[in-house]
């Protein structure tokens, strides 16, 4: 009221409009008074849920649910609180009528606002729940005590099976997440040992694991070429002596030479002399005929000859053959190695038993042998050359193949390794699940069910009461304000100070009239006012005089 108004005004005002004041009191306290009485009951049924900690060391098995207490509530809460499961919970226990005539949104905004999740935390935090969240209340208000008892107590078994429910499928689907990495991760890894095994077939020649086998081929190769060359130069130089030997006669003291050379000098003299149908030139002709077929190898050489040349020819078609097949090769090899030591043998052995005459022959089949031989040196040779160049290709392509088998190697030892690391999380993973499963870890359990309510919980009459009795107090109030406002008139000393803007010299009191001594209240306010005029009553100086 500030300065306009003082308990004195109030009084004042009250006196003045009692009966402004009184008739809202009368008439709106019993109106509020029935309507509290009229207000119908509501029950309340609560529910208590507890948040049970893992019972098996997180240590040795990790949840692989790791949303919070709170968090998983609030999750639950919203699965649970549909609109068509609300609308189930309602058809289920006939909570709203067909006779009110409510929507399915009416209803289910109505399930809402009677449903509640209050959540319980600890004063600090809590090792089984990182929130500090130890539990939470599940309650629900209905006109029938019946009907909050039954409701509550579903919505706190649907809260512990979507827990469940929830809580099972997470660990179900990082399973099955693992499951399939793991699967996808095991494909590309044998992918990568066919890469390797694939550049390892493909590069077998220059494998880094045969370089030192190559190294050794390569010397030995090496040797036998040089070898092979000795050999053939040793060889080359008996081929030399023996025809030198062959063309200069060194067989000539045989008497078969001599008398055939002795022949040949009749016959070029008898030649120059006569012609080639002179009896004596014919008959020195036929003579000459018969010492060289004297002369001349055995069969058995001749034949032994013939043999070795089919030999060198089979091992030379062997070699040329499209597929060359080394068992052929290496009997044809053999073949002719019998040929040219049977042959060999069989020209000493003839030397031996007939005369000198046969050392020609000899050294004829010895040059012979000879050649082959060379032959066969010759074609080692260039074995040994290519041998020789395949390993050194071999060997320097080997550090090209050893940097693609170590670029492979390493993908391989990633790719394996993470395989390994999804392969542990995917058992970890299926601990969980089984965990899980069983229900030993973090889980909702019943604390307390919720009781049937013995007395409703709203509404308030007592406090509803006071309340609409201070109300109707305030509206009698508000009236005689409204009142004394709309007639403006004088209420008192403060009222009068505020007009004339200064203190007055004195205050008569209250006069009671006659009409006043026969009301009480009249008298009762009269004198309360009186008495609050004389003590605040005071002589105010007079104002001095203005200077002039």
């Amino acid at each position: 009221m500030g300065e306009e108004f003082s308990i004195e005004d109030a009084l004042i005002i009250l006196r003045r409009r009692f009966l402004s004041f009184l008739l809202p009191v009368l008439v709106l306290a019993p109106l509020g008074v029935i309507a509290v009485m009229l207000l119908p009951a509501k029950y309340t049924a609560q529910g208590t849920i507890l948040v049970e900690s893992q019972q098996i060391p997180t240590d040795l098995v990790r949840s692989t649910v790791n949303a919070y207490a709170q968090e998983r509530i609030s999750t639950i809460r919203q699965r649970v609180m549909t609109r068509n499961r609300l609308l189930e919970v309602a058809d289920e226990y006939d909570l709203f009528p067909r006779s009110l005539g409510l929507s399915e949104s009416e209803r289910a905004a109505l399930m809402r606002e009677r449903l509640r999740v209050n959540v319980i935390t600890a004063s600090g935090r809590s090792n089984r729940s990182r929130d500090g969240t130890i539990a939470f209340t599940v309650s629900y208000t209905d006109r029938e005590a019946r009907n909050a008892f039954l409701v509550a107590n579903k919505f706190m078994t649907l809260f512990l099976d979507e827990d469940v429910r929830s809580r099972t499928a997470g660990a179900s689907n990082t399973t099955e997440f693992f499951e399939k990495e793991a699967g996808r991760l095991r494909n590309a890894v044998a992918e990568m040992e066919a890469r390797v095994a694939e550049y390892k077939q493909q590069n077998s020649e220059a494998l880094p694991e045969h370089l030192n086998m190559h190294l050794t081929m390569l010397d030995r190769a090496r040797n036998a070429l040089n070898s092979a060359e000795s050999s053939i130069s040793q060889l080359e130089e008996e081929r030399r002596f023996l025809e030198t030997q062959l063309i200069s006669g060194a067989s000539g003291d045989s008497s078969m030479s001599a008398e055939m050379a002795r022949l040949e000098a009749e016959l070029a003299r008898l030649r120059a002399t006569y012609r080639d149908n002179y009896p004596a030139v014919v008959a020195k002709r036929e003579e000459i005929a018969s010492i060289k077929a004297r002369m001349a190898p055995s069969t058995e050489i001749q034949r032994l000859r013939e043999s070795l040349v089919a030999a060198e020819d089979e091992l030379t078609k062997a070699e040329r053959a499209e597929t060359p097949d080394p068992e052929a090769i290496a009997a044809a090899e053999a073949d002719v190695e019998a040929a040219r030591n049977a042959l060999s043998e069989r020209i000493t052995e003839e030397t031996r038993k007939g005369a000198s005459d046969l050392s020609g022959v000899q050294i004829e089949g010895r040059i012979a042998v000879i050649d082959n031989r060379i032959k066969m040196l010759n074609k080692q040779t260039v074995e040994s050359m290519e041998q020789i160049a395949d390993l050194e290709q071999r060997i320097s392509r080997t550090p090209e193949v050893e940097r693609g088998i170590a670029s492979l190697s390493r993908d391989y030892d990633n790719l394996f390794q993470e395989y390994q690391d999804v392969l542990a999380k995917q058992q970890d993973a299926q601990l969980a699940e089984n965990l899980e499963e069983n229900q030993q870890a973090e889980k909702f359990s019943i604390l307390e069910p919720a009781l049937q309510p013995d007395k409703p919980s709203s509404p308030d009459r007592a406090k509803l009461t006071v309340l609409a009795i201070f109300a109707a107090l305030g509206a009698g109030g508000a009236a005689a304000l409204g009142m004394e406002l709309l007639q403006a008139k004088l209420r008192g000393r403060t009222h009068l100070t505020g007009i004339i803007e200064t203190q007055p010299i004195a205050v008569i009191p209250y006069i009671h009239s006659e009409a006043d001594k026969e009301k009480p209240w009249r008298r009762f306010f009269g004198s309360v006012t009186g008495k609050l005029f004389r003590r605040r009553t005071k002589l105010a100086p007079p104002e001095p005089e203005p200077a002039l």
